[in-house]
């Protein structure tokens, strides 16, 4: 299935369905889940997938990019405000500056450019944009609030420094062989972890604010796709890192000393992930549907819950525990999960 071109009808729906929650000794119980699901509008034939999504720091304002701009929704009663057009036909990854004040959208056209543009926010005035990569931006990750990398199809990916309105590129980075699909940094060991079509997770050093060649080492444990990574939150002496593949698996690193520490098995292929707040459990959006609550300790999957009609491609976390999931037919779900067992 190509996850980037998955349409179905348009529906707003509000239901409640029942949540069956397999916890660690296999006790089945059942809860009562909110389910608000919405379709953005589109005037030419059927609604194109949400390829991007992220929630603002205040928790009032769900971002979502698709071919037809990016979206602004309220959240978390999920109702649309306005669309932005950005000029590039695909936006692949939004992501807010860790000081809140700016967002960064990337994407471009296939097989054509990468683009970028920075705006601040939530007023979304323009501070710089770039078209860069040779082929479409898929992913982009904040080092600090002046700097950013940003991964592509072209299989690079390149470091950015903001200065007075002005972006300069720092650093272009070669080392995987096919298209980069997702990055993230871990900000306090100044390292960046990238990885995609290729299978290998790769961790860069980024010592004195710039990304060093060669990688310091290649995780490469996978054997599809790497489509997403999520660094959990929280305290950590080691950090944590999630990386979801085609492969159907969900693996839990510790990038900083390249250990594999526990891996989970699914059921279908996953499409994004994201840690709860807390880092206490990640969640998965899935090609069913379906949003999986797994436990990082244990590596079960604690809770299956229904999401959207088919592929969820993108994920994000809420600060009251919640999930925003979203994908195919340009649908947005709102999905409570129940609360883990003490």
């Amino acid at each position: 299935m190509n996850r980037f071109t998955t349409t179905t009808r348009f529906h707003r729906r509000i239901a409640q369905l029942p949540i069956v929650c397999r916890l660690r000794r296999s006790v089945v119980t059942a809860a009562m889940l909110m389910l608000a699901t919405i379709g953005l509008p589109q005037s030419h034939g059927a609604e194109p997938p949400i390829t991007a999504l992220t929630i603002s720091a205040d928790d009032t304002t769900l971002v979502a990019g698709s071919q037809l701009g990016v979206h602004v929704i309220s959240w978390p009663d999920l109702t649309p405000a306005l669309v932005r057009d950005v000029g590039f036909p695909q936006i692949h990854d939004l992501k807010i500056s860790p000081n809140g004040r700016q967002l960064l959208i990337v994407g471009g056209a296939a097989a054509e450019y990468g683009e970028w543009k920075l705006v601040s926010w939530p007023e979304f005035e323009v501070i710089a944009t770039r078209t860069s990569h040779s082929d479409v931006i898929h992913s982009a990750a904040w080092l600090s609030d002046d700097l950013f990398v940003t991964g592509g199809a072209d299989n690079d990916l390149i470091q950015w420094r903001l200065s007075d309105g002005e972006a300069e590129e720092v650093r272009v980075v070669r080392g995987h062989s096919r298209r980069v699909l997702c990055a993230e940094s871990i900000n306090e060991h100044n390292l960046v972890v990238s990885a995609g079509i290729d299978q290998v997770l790769r961790v860069w050093s980024g010592k004195q604010g710039i990304l060093a060649e060669p990688p310091l080492r290649n995780l490469d444990n996978h054997t599809g796709a790497v489509c997403d990574l999520a660094v959990r939150p929280g305290g950590h002496a080691i950090p944590y890192l999630a990386s979801a593949s085609v492969d159907r698996t969900v693996r839990f690193w510790q990038p900083t000393i390249g250990r594999l520490v526990r891996f989970a098995r699914l059921p279908v292929e996953p499409g994004s992930i994201a840690w709860s707040r807390d880092g206490e459990r990640l969640a998965v959006g899935c090609s069913d549907g379906k949003l999986r609550i797994i436990n990082p300790n244990t590596v079960e999957i604690e809770q299956t819950l229904d999401g959207i009609e088919s592929w969820i491609y993108e994920v994000t976390a809420a600060g009251d525990g919640s999930f925003a999931v979203a994908g195919a037919g340009g649908s947005i779900a709102r999905v409570i999960a129940a609360e883990p067992p003490k």
